[in-house]
């Protein structure tokens, strides 16, 4: 049944909308084994808190949820969302159900040992691998049942909204071939193609399979090999539109339970980052990274056929991350990023996601194994409180103008428009440490009351006005975050902006400004407001 309570998760524009305003997931995703006991919830939500995230995502696995057929242990779930709620966490389950990363290896015990009930996928000389096969009612029946009662028990115990979106198995596909050649999918291989996949290819005129289907003459009904001919890219589409109907038919269990959006993630595949350095994104043929999962090329045919799914997210563990980022929220006007680094460039890529293409949420993976009095963890901690930051402006400013940018040789300087007056930034003078990737990244934020919020790091900010005008800071105020509330930092003027001319960001390491025989204090919390005057 559906909560009687009206959904207190629902949407915002490209955000979720929690509690009636919008929400800025700045979230950090655990290891795959932080989430397994009591103790190491404790102790892994402990540090994402203390690292500054907002959201922490976390793994619940079948195998721990339901060790005996029909019999459910919430202890985990309970926990889990006890802690986030103590630690004012919002939470991001994650099912690790019938595939995680490719695999099925969070199944329980039951299903493991029961290969003639739960069949396993097949390579073609008939090798089963560690991979359920997604062509047999039974066990996507199964995952559906658990799926439901966790989605029921989130129901009954999260009275103060703690979740706010739930994942749904873990970059689903199949590794090592570009289908399952079990009799199971040879069968439906051989049956009629959906004619809503047929319809959703058709529609999507840059996808394989559309090129595909025309050269088999477009046809309107057969078989996979007819439909689009026999190769790896049918293969491919095959096994999504089994992925995406077993996993839709989870998704829908789950939300006739609970009415929280529900999504998918995909393992990227190197044709989705157009050629760029992949890193641990797949190769470029199906089978080298998951055949079948939530990728760009099969996109259409996920959401054709698993229609419960709010949107498709993307794991970005890539070098030149925003074409991905853009071709993701162009499907449903949705970027989610659960899984990216959290090194310096991931931290750039957070801010081009949130700022550039206006991403509901970012969080990057593993953070827990990291000691946040380390300072090293240093850039880390500041990135997820210069996005809480933008998360309250967002919250409390629904309709205000964002801009990412990201300062690099290709791009050193931007110009963002404030009345009458164009605001210049600039990747700031003396260059950070040689081994830093990028020179320098930000958001600006309009209000809309002639201010203008610029957040970043390894930023110079100037003005300029029209010919014939001058122009100067008419206030430049140093904020920061307390209790997740802006206050005034300090008000700047004088030395700190260079004698009006200019504001210096500099990154979260190096606070004062080199090369000065008297050292000159620069605002260092990474968050200024100003305004400006011509005369």
């Amino acid at each position: 049944m559906t909560s009687a309570l009206a959904p207190a998760v629902r949407w915002a524009g490209p955000y979720l909308s929690v509690d009636k305003a919008p929400f800025l997931v700045v979230g950090a995703e655990v290891h795959n084994s932080s989430s397994s006991s009591p103790a190491v919830i404790t102790e892994s939500f402990e540090t994402v808190h203390q690292l500054g995230a907002n959201s922490v995502l976390a793994p619940v696995a079948w195998d721990l949820l339901e060790p005996t057929e029909g019999v459910f242990d919430f202890d985990l779930i309970d926990t889990m969302i006890a802690t986030a709620r103590g630690l004012g966490l919002k939470l991001i389950p994650l099912w690790f159900g019938s595939w995680k990363n490719a695999v099925s290896t969070y199944v329980p015990g039951w299903v493991k040992t029961d290969p003639r009930r739960f069949p396993r996928s097949e390579r073609s000389d008939g090798t089963p691998v560690e991979h359920l096969t997604p062509f047999v009612t039974a066990s996507r029946d199964a995952d559906a049942r658990a799926f439901a009662a966790l989605m029921a028990r989130i129901r009954e115990v999260d009275v103060d909204h703690t979740v706010v979106a739930v994942q749904v198995h873990n970059e689903v596909g199949i590794l090592g071939a570009s289908r399952d050649h079990s009799r199971h999918a040879d069968a439906a291989y051989a049956s009629l193609v959906p004619a809503s996949v047929i319809d959703a290819v058709a529609r999507d005129v840059d996808a394989p399979a559309y090129r595909a289907w025309v050269s088999a003459g477009s046809p309107k009904a057969g078989s996979w090999a007819e439909v689009f001919g026999p190769g790896e890219r049918t293969d491919e589409a095959f096994m999504a539109a089994g992925f995406a109907a077993y996993t839709g038919s989870v998704a829908a269990a789950g939300a006739a339970e609970h009415d929280v959006p529900v999504f998918v993630n995909a393992w990227l595949d190197a044709d989705s980052v157009l050629d760029g350095p992949v890193a641990v994104a797949g190769g470029k043929r199906p089978g080298d990274y998951p055949s079948g999962g939530p990728v760009l090329p099969v996109a259409a045919i996920w959401e054709a056929l698993a229609p419960a799914l709010d949107f498709l997210a993307v794991d970005a563990y890539v070098d030149d991350a925003d074409p991905v980022f853009a071709a993701y929220r162009a499907r449903r006007n949705r970027l989610f990023i659960p899984e990216l680094r959290a090194d310096a460039r991931g931290i750039e890529q957070m801010f081009s996601a949130v700022g550039a293409h206006r991403a509901l949420g970012v969080s990057p993976f593993g953070v827990d194994s990291l000691d946040p009095e380390d300072p090293d963890t240093a850039p880390l901690r500041d990135a997820y409180r210069l996005l809480r930051v933008v998360g309250h402006l967002i919250r409390r400013h629904p309709d205000a103008e964002i801009r990412g940018f990201t300062l690099d040789g290709a791009v050193p300087h931007v110009e963002i428009r404030l009345g009458d007056v164009d605001v210049q930034v600039h990747a700031l003078d003396g260059r950070p440490p040689q081994d830093r990737p990028v020179p320098g990244y930000g958001i600006a934020v309009d209000i809309g009351d002639g201010s203008l919020f610029i957040i970043g790091r390894g930023l110079r900010v100037s003005l300029a006005a029209a010919a014939g005008r001058q122009v100067g800071f008419l206030t430049a105020t140093d904020y920061d975050l307390a209790d997740d509330e802006l206050t005034v930092s300090r008000q700047l003027n004088g030395d700190e902006t260079a004698g009006g001319t200019a504001l210096f960001m500099p990154f979260v390491d190096t606070p004062l400004l080199p090369s000065r025989v008297i050292p000159t204090r620069l605002p260092d919390t990474g968050i200024v407001r100003i305004r400006a005057y011509t005369y």
